[in-house]
């Protein structure tokens, strides 16, 4: 396309010349863009670009810590997992060492949710278990610590309890646990729970009080309390 520029009108038509189009005949009006004009324009690209920018690492940090809360969470309950878990008992073992503070690990474990699972469908398994978390993280202190840690486990650490208070505790928990129904379809589900418990001492390991703790839910469960 070649253009045969004519004579510029600046009283009509500012910022434009006419042109002559070589190859269709007409007479175009062709716009001139000052510099001013056009340093704002690119101003105006430039503060696009930005905000596309700032977009998409909004959106990437969102996912990052979306990423971050699933490492740690429990899908199905929302509640720590037991990587989190394992990290808040290694932190009760390190205070308890540096300032003697008093901690203790308790191991709950469903009886009966294979039961439901077999008889109902895993859904109802799920909610079980839902509703389990739910329940104990509403009957423990802000300070205490309620994870899932693993299919039918909960861990519970509860902070500055004596072993008096601990039994206490549990009485409590078992005693909420047993009233409570679960509404699955047409049926009401009940939860049977051992739950078994060991103080952390400053020269614990972590290894340790796990299996302290889940040989003294097994012993509960064997005596049915």
């Amino acid at each position: 396309m070649r253009y045969v520029f004519l004579t510029v009108d600046v009283h009509q038509q500012q910022n434009s010349v006419a042109a002559y189009n070589s190859n269709n005949g007409y007479l175009q009006r062709i716009r001139i863009v000052s510099d001013d004009e056009s340093r704002q324009s690119g101003d105006q690209n430039e503060c696009s670009k930005c905000e596309d920018l700032q977009q998409q690492m909004q959106g990437l940090q969102a996912r990052l810590q979306e990423m971050e809360r699933l490492a740690h969470h429990d899908v199905l309950t929302g509640l720590p997992n037991r990587r989190y878990f394992i990290k808040s008992l290694e932190n009760r073992v390190a205070r308890c060492l540096r300032y003697g503070d008093n901690s203790a690990l308790l191991f709950l474990d469903v009886n009966n949710l294979k039961k439901i699972n077999d008889n109902h469908g895993h859904g109802a398994g799920d909610l079980a278990l839902s509703h389990l978390g739910q329940l104990l993280s509403t009957h423990v202190r802000q300070s205490d610590f309620v994870a899932r840690i693993g299919g039918d486990e909960f861990g519970i650490l509860l902070d500055n309890l004596d072993g008096d208070e601990v039994e206490r505790k549990i009485s409590i928990l078992l005693d909420r646990i047993s009233k409570s129904e679960i509404q699955y379809q047409e049926t009401a589900l009940s939860l049977r729970v051992a739950i078994g418990y060991c103080f952390v001492g400053p020269r614990d390991t972590v290894t340790e009080l796990l299996s302290r703790a889940d040989a003294a839910m097994y012993a509960k469960k064997d005596a049915g309390t």
